[in-house]
């Protein structure tokens, strides 16, 4: 697919984080999904004779190298800076456990890659068909649905997909986050009528 394709598809995903993981990380692990969302497709800049287009790069094992790499990448110099900030008072403990940011990242790179991965298979293939278990198997999957140039589908998944993550974040929004405000706002007006009464007691 062309890259309105796989956007539309990465936002469905990222539609799914929203709901899982809420409004903040959900839209963090969807940042992330986009950026990697097309790193696959940088095969064509390579010669064929070295990598050929859907050949390495779109197989899970280059999904999960890729994502191992990119969670130490950021896991690590998120570990150091947190010790820094420690040692010098400026924060009392660590905010989040480095094995947690690795996890995630290393989640989040791999569910885009996949995503990539599966888009592609949606479409007749020609003579660039995914080959998702290299090295362990030639298996070529191709639903044949549409050409990888169709304009239809790049714009209807690119379309369903920024429909499903606005109605996720709005979803979150009214379920969870205004709930949450409305609670707080209740408790300042209980706790601003406390003290209102408790110093005109005071005045009396």
């Amino acid at each position: 697919m062309h890259r309105e394709g796989h956007y539309g598809t990465t936002l469905l995903a990222g539609a799914i984080c929203v709901l899982g993981l809420g409004i903040a990380t959900g839209i963090i692990a969807t940042t992330v999904m986009m950026i990697y969302a097309r790193v696959p497709d940088q095969d064509q800049y390579i010669p064929e004779n070295i990598i050929s287009h859907r050949g390495p790069t779109h197989s899970v094992l280059f999904a999960l190298a890729l994502a191992f790499i990119s969670a130490s990448t950021v896991a690590y110099p998120f570990h150091f800076g947190q010790q820094f900030a420690v040692e010098h008072n400026l924060i009392s403990t660590a905010v989040i456990l480095p094995s947690t940011v690795w996890a995630f990242f290393a989640g989040i790179v791999t569910i885009s890659l996949l995503t990539h991965i599966i888009t592609d298979a949606l479409t007749k293939g020609g003579g660039f068909r995914i080959k998702p278990l290299w090295p362990l198997s030639s298996w070529a999957p191709a639903l044949g649905l549409c050409t990888a140039d169709d304009e239809r589908w790049n714009i209807a998944l690119l379309t369903s997909g920024a429909t499903a993550f606005t109605a996720a974040l709005l979803h979150e929004l009214y379920y969870s986050v205004l709930p949450a405000l409305v609670g707080l706002w209740t408790a300042t007006v209980s706790i601003a009528g406390f003290t209102t009464q408790d110093m005109s007691q005071v005045k009396l």
